[in-house]
């Protein structure tokens, strides 16, 4: 500008000089000179001023973009010293964003292809913070046209830029909103405070059937079932009072008049001053929640009149094991009325274990279960009621689990036993007595054969009594087994097979050993009697005739099971027999014979070393 000055004086001095010597002119040079000069400085000074004080930056740059000259003005909108910025390049204090497309102009304005060019574009401050000009650069130039300096007037536009990125991102939400709204699966609707209908998205005409051009300008109780007319005023005196409305449920009609249960959201609409102007409405469909919880209801209701007719006791906790549910059979099993939220365990007053030993209620099989996560079965335990009166019962209790898996809670049921235990009382007593004249009689039946054997005048005689009274105490020691058991439809392998091996050997000679080994196993009461026979006759033959020396050689008795049988065997170390040979003379071998087809088992013998063996089918769990 400095530059731009100076050629004005100079051409000042010209016109006044030419003007001095033009005929006509009386005045001399040196009588016009002193004005002239005092109007060129006083004309500078003004400009100057009017350069620093004019209220817009303006910056002269050189025409690589060297700051030349900048007023007050611009150095404010920079945040920098005149000082400072004299000599930078005006492109270092455009924002990188900017610098290519003002730098473009400016090589275009330099190389005379355009003469002036005007651009927005942001500045980085020296604190790091930007503004947004818009910067006008003229070119400046001498009277060949060549190129000398740009001045570039710059004016700040931020608060327009804010203004219209505002206005911008205001326009995109809402446009962003009326997206949403209008995609939206639930019915979104405006009204104004008198209720018609303003606006109408697709969710609602999917909802309500009603097209937007059905819908707009109607009251919006054209969706109002017979009934709930009186629900419309409510909501809009709501709403002109500033509330909002959560979640009402309530019942509207569609076009083809079907009824739909939905859940409504009514909140106040305000202008720009704040002043509530109508309400938007959401509604969303509940139909099937609402017939899901109808179904779970008459569910709920029909395990609850389940659970109160089953005669056990049945009752819930949570899962910190808090009653929260008892039957009346419940209440009867513990003789007192549970305390829910605050009983915890057990709805029984005192529990004791089957021996009599306290049993703490956090210790008892419904606490296992939960501090668990495990079903528990196969307990006992006895219960005491107020009155002191004491009930034995077996427990079921079993943890509740979310969909995740994690326990819920549990339930029990608590099974009465009083009366098994009597009924069992009274069997072990009655099979007690059955035991015991049982064995009287045999005993009795056995001291008979003994002494006629010993009376007996023939050598036949003697042998058919001693192998009946050897049968007869086979029986019993079966007998005794099958009896000393609480099961009496059951007993062990392990127990019986030892038992009748010893009261066999007592009837043989006392230099007879036997060897006996059974596996664990369960045999059946049907199976007794017979096994017991069978191992007297195979014992017997194997002493009598399959061994010489008793000192070195006994008799070794297995019973193994395998894939659903039982193998009984009885092995000697002598020469053995041919089955079919003895078949028909021996009374003992048809005896086994036929108690083997009872059992459903097949006999075999095999010769060097002796053994015969019996498999037949063993007793199911």
């Amino acid at each position: 500008m400095a530059l731009e000055a100076g050629m004005t004086g100079m051409n000042i001095q010209q016109r006044t000089a030419k003007t001095l010597s033009q005929p006509g002119r009386s005045a001399s040079p040196d009588a016009t000179r002193v004005p002239a000069e005092e109007l060129l400085r006083a004309h500078e000074d003004r400009l100057a001023v009017t350069y620093d004080h004019v209220g817009v930056g303006i910056v002269d740059i050189d025409q690589t973009g060297r700051i030349l000259r900048v007023n007050q003005e611009a150095c404010d909108l920079m945040g920098r010293d005149a000082a400072d910025l004299l000599g930078r390049s005006i492109f270092e204090e455009t924002s990188p964003l900017d610098v290519a497309q003002d730098l473009d102009q400016f090589r275009r304005q330099v190389a005379g292809e355009i003469d002036r060019y005007t651009i927005e574009k942001r500045f980085t401050r020296k604190d790091g913070s930007h503004f947004w000009a818009e910067v006008t650069s003229s070119s400046v130039r001498d009277a060949s046209g060549n190129f000398l300096y740009a001045v570039r007037v710059q004016h700040d536009i931020s608060a327009r830029k804010e203004a219209e990125q505002a206005r911008c991102a205001a326009e995109e939400r809402a446009q962003l909103l009326a997206s949403i709204v209008e995609s939206s699966d639930d019915a979104i609707i405006s009204k104004d405070l008198d209720g018609i209908i303003r606006t109408w998205n697709s969710g609602a005409e999917r909802l309500f059937g009603y097209s937007a051009r059905e819908a707009i300008g109607k009251p919006v109780t054209i969706l109002f079932p017979p009934g709930r007319e009186d629900e419309e005023p409510a909501i809009l005196a709501r709403i002109r009072r500033g509330e909002r409305i959560h979640h009402y449920e309530t019942v509207r009609r569609r076009k083809d008049g079907t009824l739909l249960d939905i859940s409504l959201t009514v909140s106040p609409v305000r202008d720009s001053t704040g002043k509530i102007t109508g309400a938007s409405k959401i509604a969303r469909d509940i139909t099937d929640r609402k017939e899901a919880e109808r179904k779970l209801q008459e569910s709920e209701q029909r395990l609850s009149e389940l659970l109160a007719a089953i005669p056990a006791a049945i009752y819930t906790t949570d899962a910190q094991g808090k009653i929260t549910y008892f039957n009346q059979a419940a209440v009867e099993f513990s003789g007192r009325t549970p305390v829910l939220g605050s009983d915890e365990w057990c709805v029984t007053w005192k529990l004791f274990n089957p021996d009599g030993t306290p049993l703490p209620h956090d210790q008892c099989p419904m606490a296992v279960a939960l501090k668990e996560g495990r079903a528990v079965r196969g307990a006992e335990a006895v219960a005491e009621r107020p009155d002191g009166t004491r009930v034995p019962f077996i427990p079921f209790p079993t943890p509740l689990r979310d969909s995740s898996g994690k326990v819920i809670g549990a339930i029990n049921m608590l099974v009465d036993i009083s009366e098994r235990r009597q009924a069992e009382t009274q069997q072990r007593l009655l099979l007690d007595e059955l035991n015991h004249r049982t064995k009287n009689n045999m005993q009795m039946l056995q001291s008979l054969l003994f002494s006629a054997a010993r009376t007996a005048h023939s050598e036949e005689a003697r042998k058919v009594l001693n192998e009946a009274s050897a049968r007869i105490a086979a029986m019993a020691a079966a007998q005794r087994v099958l009896y000393g058991r609480s099961d009496a439809s059951r007993f062990a392998a392990e127990e019986f097979l030892p038992a009748v091996c010893e009261t066999i050997r007592q009837s043989l000679p006392p230099e007879a050993r036997i060897e006996c080994g059974a596996a664990r196993g369960v045999l059946s009461n049907d199976v007794a009697m017979p096994l017991a026979l069978i191992l007297n006759e195979l014992l017997t033959n194997a002493v009598k005739h399959g061994i010489k020396d008793h000192a070195r050689h006994g008799v070794r008795v297995s019973l193994a099971e395998r894939d659903g049988h039982l193998t009984l065997c009885v092995e000697d170390d002598g020469e053995g027999f041919d089955l079919e040979e003895v078949r028909q003379t021996s009374s003992g071998l048809q005896l086994v014979l036929g108690l083997a087809r009872q059992l459903r088992g097949t006999f075999c013998v095999t010769k060097n070393p002796s053994r015969a063996c019996l498999d037949f089918p063993a007793a199911k769990s």
